[in-house]
């Protein structure tokens, strides 16, 4: 211990370790687990069918310097094919196995498998960022045993990378609302770009996502909105535009992220998808009624494309129907046992699915209930609604199944969290109990004594008693009367007034010390290890 002035001893800091990376190391390694088990015990061996050869050998061609041709047509004609079926990320992160000697489609598998584990850690990062430590644990259990988002990995489908992409944009999404600097929003434009990259309709999130959180930004001015706007519509366009130059340069029309959205819709507008058992999903049929298409893709994706629009307009009667049942296949409440059988042509076992259709049942009211309670808390939800709206909005278009749905996913897993550690947190506050975690999940030092650290942590001495008290160190005493009423809730004299004060209290309102019963709002810095509170 140095001596200070006056011969007196100071107490050197030293900041106590956190066990919060070693409980989500053991998080990631069940996720692997998971995924392996899923991958041999159900799947392996696998022959690599539809989307799947097509992302496989799209890689393996590509690390051998042949660029992007269409696999099909080579592996059927020998002929070498300029195409862009799908966006490039899947492939080209595939490819990395494949330049280091792994060009299995086994090795495929895992390495996919691999790239659902970085999901959730990304998930964690995202939810200790939105809601604090407690939260980021909670979801990235979620996201390791979750079946929606390990369903596709083995598959070597497009939906683990736009799991992967969609968790980093809302990640990047939080880290803006925190902070709001320009670097924040290049981050924020590149994870754009990396949905993009990766699902090509995801590209409405830059409408639905990115403009607005950046244009309503708060405490700042229009300009430097606008500033913002701009470094992050830049970092977007730079990262894009190689991707976007090489289709222009190969294909007689213009493409820009790929040529398959005729493809897409001449399979699902037509009357097997628009009545009957196929109702909102797609069929192969639809594609073999038309005439032969142009054999070079661009071509091909207009002719597509055109066929399609005719036939919706001369049956946009039927389009609301259609539209309904799409957003229903996609979200798990229109035919759901229906949609498990149609799942199993991309070689999704039905075991698993099941298990995936149920548990995004109990997930869907529990998301909502996330909702409300960040709203409760006065923190921005538009990083987690997007994501569905936007995949919504792209289902309404195309068709309805259940893989489209996984961008989702993650945001799905993330307000789950939040509603999940506001339940245990309501028990641990309950009559009669002690709690050291606050509403926002930050853990107490567990054995010191002192509430997240004790006086002597790390950013300075604990808050006493004041404005800046933390939330679940000190806990502010409840109001005692009920809002709208002369109800006491400290001392309720009914069963009903208990609970409806409980009610309100597990949903984030904890009631001020006014008789107007105004919320208090917490706003946690995590970045700074300290928090502020806003009344």
């Amino acid at each position: 211990m140095p001596a200070g002035p006056g011969g007196r001893g100071r107490r050197t800091v030293v900041a106590r370790p956190s066990r919060w990376p070693l409980w989500l190391a053991a998080l990631c390694l069940l996720g692997f687990g998971v995924r392996m088990f899923y991958l041999f015990h159900w799947l392996h061996p696998m022959v690599a069918l539809g989307d799947a050869y097509y992302y496989h050998q799209a890689a393996n061609l590509f690390a051998s310097g042949r660029g992007w041709p269409d696999p099909y047509e080579l592996r059927e004609t020998g002929r070498y094919i300029a195409d862009a079926q799908h966006p490039p990320l899947t492939s080209a992160l595939l490819a990395v196995p494949s330049l280091l000697g792994f060009t299995s489609f086994v090795s495929h598998q895992v390495f996919s498998c691999l790239l659902g584990v970085c999901s959730i850690v990304v998930v964690a990062l995202a939810g200790r960022r939105m809601a604090g430590p407690a939260t980021g644990l909670v979801a990235a259990g979620l996201a390791a045993v979750y079946p929606g988002m390990w369903l596709n990995d083995p598959l070597v489908m497009s939906e683990t990378t736009g799991i992967l992409a969609c968790s980093c944009i809302i990640l990047a999404g939080f880290r803006f609302v925190d902070r709001r600097r320009m670097s924040d929003a290049a981050w924020l434009g590149l994870a754009l770009a990396a949905v993009m990259l990766a699902r090509a309709e995801l590209a409405l999130l830059a409408l639905t996502f990115v403009v607005p959180l950046v244009g309503l930004a708060r405490r700042a001015s229009w300009r430097r909105r606008a500033a913002l706007l701009a470094v992050a519509a830049a970092t977007c366009t730079l990262a894009i535009a190689p991707w976007v130059a090489y289709n222009l340069e190969r294909f007689r029309e213009p493409e820009y992220l790929s040529t398959g959205l005729g493809s897409t819709l001449a399979v699902t507008h037509c009357p097997t998808t628009y009545a009957g058992p196929q109702l909102g999903w797609w069929s192969y049929d639809c594609a073999r009624a038309l005439p032969k298409p142009p054999l070079e893709r661009s071509e091909r994706d207009v002719f597509y494309r055109d066929a399609a629009a005719d036939y919706i307009r001369t049956h946009s009667d039927r389009l609301p129907v259609v539209a309904a049942a799409r957003l229903g296949r996609t979200w798990g409440f229109y035919h759901p046992w229906q949609q498990i059988h149609f799942d199993q042509v991309e070689l999704r076992p039905p075991g698993p699915s099941t298990a995936g259709m149920v548990t995004l049942w109990l997930l869907e009211p529990t998301a909502l209930a996330g909702v409300v309670v960040l709203r409760r808390r006065r923190v921005a939800t538009l990083p987690l609604v997007a994501v569905p709206i936007t995949l919504s909005l792209a289902t309404l278009v195309v068709y309805g199944t259940t893989r489209f749905r996984a961008a989702a996913e993650p945001a799905l897993v993330l307000l789950a969290a939040v509603a999940i550690t506001a339940a245990a947190e309501w028990l641990r506050s309950r009559p009669g109990r002690t709690s050291g975690t606050p509403p926002g999940g930050v853990p107490s030092s567990g054995g010191s004594g002192e509430p997240y650290g004790g006086p002597d942590r790390v950013g300075g001495p604990a808050p006493t008693r004041g404005p800046d008290r933390v939330p679940g160190i000190e806990r502010p005493r409840h109001a005692t009367r009920l809002p709208g009423t002369g109800a006491r809730c400290d001392k309720p004299e009914a069963a009903g007034t208990f609970f409806v004060c409980r009610t309100l209290r597990i949903f984030g309102h904890p009631f001020s010390d006014r008789s107007s019963a105004v919320p208090v709002v917490w706003r946690r810095h995590w970045r700074s290890g300290r928090h502020h509170l806003d009344s």
